[in-house]
């Protein structure tokens, strides 16, 4: 089932592809992570890793481990991408954390919600039992999206991150994926 793509409709008609990431999307992948870490306000990363081994090394890691990482496909051009990784801990092997990132000119279309709504898909399927995620308190947009699927708030991190000057409290949100639909 995840050799294929999935596709889901936006909200101007057209069609985004879903798919599961392979080596060859590397490039796509940090193109997309570069694009928002440049805009230095929706992650708590200050610059994007240009190395060609450290992104190789990323993205073994997380296939060995059983991560799920996928991509959003418009028109044949990655636009967004997502990771569904294990946690690091034994004891939290049943845990998934998500991290989503969409290219600035694509949000507010859909893709976010399709890469939401496979990577849940996906997620349930290798057995995961609960997704964590946090964002900035100032990603409104980002919060509406994860409570649209189900994720509740379970705590806020007060400064937790300083950029460019500017303390940013970190909202905490889950999803039980044996209780929600």
């Amino acid at each position: 089932m995840y050799g294929t793509a999935k596709v889901y409709s936006l909200k101007d008609g057209s069609t985004v592809k879903i798919r599961d990431a392979g080596i060859k999307d590397l490039a796509a992948i940090w193109r997309v992570f570069s694009s928002v870490v440049g805009e230095k306000k929706w992650i708590p990363v200050l610059f994007a890793e240009e190395n060609d081994f450290e992104r190789l090394s990323w993205f073994s890691h997380h296939k060995n481990a059983g991560s799920i990482i996928l991509v959003a496909e418009l028109e044949g051009v990655v636009v967004g991408h997502c990771l569904v990784e294990r946690d690091d801990w034994d004891a939290a092997a049943h845990v998934g954390n998500l991290g989503i990132m969409i290219i600035a000119e694509h949000r507010g279309k859909g893709v976010g919600d399709a890469l939401m709504s496979e990577a849940i898909i996906r997620a349930r399927d290798k057995g995961f039992e609960k997704i964590c995620l946090s964002t900035f308190s100032t990603n409104l947009v980002a919060i509406k999206l994860y409570k649209k699927h189900n994720f509740q708030m379970v705590g806020v991190r007060k400064r937790q991150f300083k950029m460019e000057g500017e303390y940013k409290d970190e909202v905490l949100m889950d999803l039980m994926l044996d209780s929600s639909k």
